[in-house]
């Protein structure tokens, strides 16, 4: 297992208003951590090759140091197995994919975006 960093784009017009994290996990990898408090709007997908494995959606409240699986409208596990896109109702301090089971191949991406703009 190792610990891959996201890449982060700016997709909102320059503004900081609205990024993109991804990142791409194989065998049993997790995400780094990323900031997630600020975000009012909040979309995870999952796509790639599962190869029968699990990637989960967690967040964090008190630094990292302990992770629960955050959960879709539905109050349903963000817990995948195969393509998805789900909304992520709690917010956290911190929020990671993290691959619970060996995958092959899958790639991560959150967009988040806050109400107001970052001051520039």
């Amino acid at each position: 297992m190792s610990t891959v960093n996201p890449t982060i784009t700016d997709i909102g017009g320059g503004d900081g208003s609205v990024r993109k994290f991804v990142w791409t996990l194989a065998g049993t990898d997790d995400g780094a951590p990323m900031r997630f408090s600020e975000w009012s709007d909040r979309s995870v997908q999952f796509v790639g090759t599962w190869g029968g494995g699990t990637v989960v959606w967690e967040g964090s409240n008190d630094g990292g140091a302990t992770w629960a699986t955050l959960t879709d409208p539905q109050t349903t596990a963000i817990s995948k197995t195969a393509n998805a896109l789900e909304q992520v109702i709690e917010v956290t301090e911190l929020a990671r994919p993290r691959a619970s089971v060996a995958v092959t191949s899958v790639v991560v991406s959150v967009v988040v975006r806050r109400q107001n703009n970052l001051r520039t």
